[in-house]
């Protein structure tokens, strides 16, 4: 027992100067990872090109919505005429109402469907609504109505689907010349509306006002024995459709050809 309690253990010591040599250095052992720069300015674009979507789509839904629950509504309301008046159709039923009421010594105002006319005045109404709003809403509403058949749209939607789409054509060929860096003044004018008005819908502006300045220097030049010359090429047949769908280059080619000139109007 004695000879247990007297066994120890030999540990080496370690000086405060071995200490010290004991540096671990694990800054090349963590590697920082950079943080990708943001596109704030993407990110604000894409933010608000959501928003308006979802702004549109929450303005159709309501308004689909708020389209079936009143005919749902005048449909019950039709169903009530005709239960009360035991009628099987509207007209009748209709005609029963208005001679009921009429008997109790009630004014009943004449029926007064709206004319062509009226319903014209409503559709340029609401388009008029509509072009207080950013171009993306005018562009929805004018999609909305696109999305419906031709056959099947209201003399009231067609009028609005017009006016929204000439407005649109508009503000795209207004952009169209500032990026050539051209004067958009002249698209007022009526000399270069009329001018513009016997191309296809899909010809560039641009293209179109530069032919348009083309031909006004030609218009102020005299005529050459040259291009006197060209006039007296063989007679060639023109239609509004040929001419139509020429390009302004053609139209340029044939623009001192008489008979072109007559048929598109331009003497």
């Amino acid at each position: 027992m004695e000879d247990e309690e007297n066994i120890t253990t030999d540990v080496p010591e370690t000086s405060e100067e071995e200490l010290e040599e004991v540096n671990i250095d694990t800054s090349e052992d963590i590697e920082t990872e950079e943080t990708p720069e943001r596109d704030i300015d993407k990110e604000i674009e894409e933010r608000a090109n959501q928003l308006f979507e979802e702004k549109v789509k929450d303005r159709l839904d309501r308004y689909k919505k708020s389209e079936k629950e009143n005919l749902r509504k005048y449909q019950y309301l039709e169903d009530i005429v005709k239960a009360g008046t035991g009628t099987d159709n509207l007209d009748d039923a209709i005609n029963e109402a208005i001679n009921f009421y009429k008997g109790n010594g009630l004014e009943i105002p004449e029926y007064n469907n709206y004319s062509e006319e009226d319903e014209r005045i409503l559709g340029q109404a609401r388009a008029k609504d509509f072009l207080k709003s950013s171009y993306k809403e005018i562009e929805a509403e004018a999609n909305r109505i696109a999305s419906i058949p031709r056959e099947q749209r209201t003399i009231r939607e067609i009028e609005e689907f017009n006016i929204l789409g000439a407005e649109l054509t508009r503000q795209n060929n207004i952009e169209k010349m500032k990026s050539k860096g051209y004067d958009t003044s002249i698209l007022e004018t009526q000399e270069f509306k009329d001018f513009s008005n016997q191309f296809n819908d899909n010809t560039d502006i641009s293209k179109v006002y530069e032919m348009y300045k083309k031909l006004k220097d030609i218009d102020t030049k005299p005529a050459s024995a040259g291009s006197a010359k060209s006039e007296k090429q063989p007679k060639e047949t023109f239609s509004p459709e040929r001419i139509n769908e020429m390009s302004p280059d053609e139209m340029l080619k044939y623009w001192n050809n008489p008979e072109f000139r007559k048929i598109a109007g331009l003497n």
